[in-house]
């Protein structure tokens, strides 16, 4: 089974920290959902009629889209793919767009997970991330989602973010825990170039996190959700048992998956694309049935990259021997070789056969995963 991923790049404002591709002039949704029309039906044969298992709209904020905007779209994947009966469609949202009406709506369109951006519940946070919600509205949105039928939530949450103080990222993860979401992703606070955020941080503005700050914030988190009753199956993402997010799985496991919308990505085993990123140019090409996507075909080492990347981000981790079987014996005994000063230091566990991050192999994980490339 294989997954599909649509991109809706339009928001209502745009957060100080976000360098996501998106929009906030809306004028351009109607062709942009006409051009995403089009690469649904263009595409369909790229997963080769592979059963969808996940839909995932993610954005921008898709929770702009309309409920007859929705619908259009979502008549165009079904008549396009086959879904299975037991999908997870999920729908990224803001917490002051899930109205009641909303919420209803989705959950009989079939939607059945919300991944809701509420990234703290302090109303100081959310001003310096220029967020358009209150914390009142989160939990508002919170209430009404379960009062909807929706019992499949993400929360979203940023930790590391100026100001924010080991208490307050506590407070945040208390109240996470009592709404019992299913499923928790928390990222620490980047400055990327182009972005408000940056900005301020280059002209002294704001102080960033230092590193015991953003340690200390990264143990709480683990430590809290570990007695909140969450696995810890990626590096960023906490689930109840059985509530892992299947289609963020699928790019962990190296499955299929096609990427819908300007900036969207596709994964097919044998090579992968990326879309543009400019709206006005992917909808003039998809319109006019050109391509609007760079595609590369993936070499060996290319793959043995992906494959440290996915695998060892997960507590599933990176498979010895699929990887001599794989790749041969050369690559074998040179992961051996660079990782055992982290198995020495505890930083990753050897077991049955799998290399697996620590808790603290987590927190300097991009560092590790360099290391051990070719």
């Amino acid at each position: 089974m294989a997954g599909l991923y649509i991109h809706i790049p339009f928001c209502r404002d745009a957060c100080s920290y976000c360098d996501f591709h998106f929009s906030i002039s809306l004028g351009q949704l109607e062709p942009m959902l006409q051009a995403i029309e089009m690469e649904i039906r263009q595409e369909k044969n790229y997963l080769e009629e592979e059963e969808l298992k996940t839909i995932y709209l993610g954005g921008g904020t898709p929770s702009v889209l309309s409920a007859r905007q929705f619908t259009r779209l979502f008549s165009a994947i079904k008549k396009n793919y086959t879904i299975s009966g037991e999908a997870e469609i999920t729908m990224e949202a803001n917490p002051d767009d899930l109205t009641p009406d909303y919420l209803s709506f989705l959950r009989e369109a079939g939607v059945n997970r919300l991944s809701i951006g509420i990234q703290s519940f302090h109303d100081e946070d959310l001003r310096l991330m220029k967020r358009r919600h209150d914390s009142k509205q989160s939990r508002e949105c919170l209430e009404n989602a379960y009062n909807a039928g929706f019992d499949n939530l993400n929360m979203d949450l940023i930790y590391g973010a100026p100001e924010m103080s080991n208490e307050n990222w506590t407070k945040n993860l208390d109240i996470t825990i009592q709404y019992k979401p299913a499923h928790l992703a928390a990222y620490h606070l980047t400055y990327e170039p182009g972005t408000v955020m940056d900005y301020r941080l280059k002209r002294n503005r704001i102080q960033p996190a230092d590193e015991n700050r953003s340690f200390d914030h990264y143990t709480i988190l683990t430590e809290k959700m570990d007695q909140g009753g969450y696995q810890h199956y990626e590096i960023s993402n906490f689930a109840r048992p059985g509530r892992i997010s299947k289609h963020n799985s699928g790019y962990w496991r190296g499955e299929k998956y096609l990427g819908v919308g300007p900036s969207a990505h596709s994964y097919n085993g044998r090579n992968r694309r990326w879309n543009i990123s400019k709206n006005a140019s992917y909808i003039k090409g998809t319109l006019n049935g050109l391509p609007v996507y760079e595609e590369e075909s993936l070499q060996e080492k290319d793959r043995y990259h992906d494959y440290i990347l996915t695998s060892l981000r997960t507590v599933w981790g990176l498979d010895l021997k699929y990887l001599e079987k794989e790749w041969g014996k050369e690559y074998y005994e040179h992961i051996i070789h660079r990782s055992a000063p982290y198995i020495k230091s505890g930083k990753i566990s050897s077991v049955d056969d799998k290399l697996i991050l620590s808790r603290e192999g987590m927190f300097i994980a991009d560092h590790i995963m360099k290391d051990l490339f070719i």
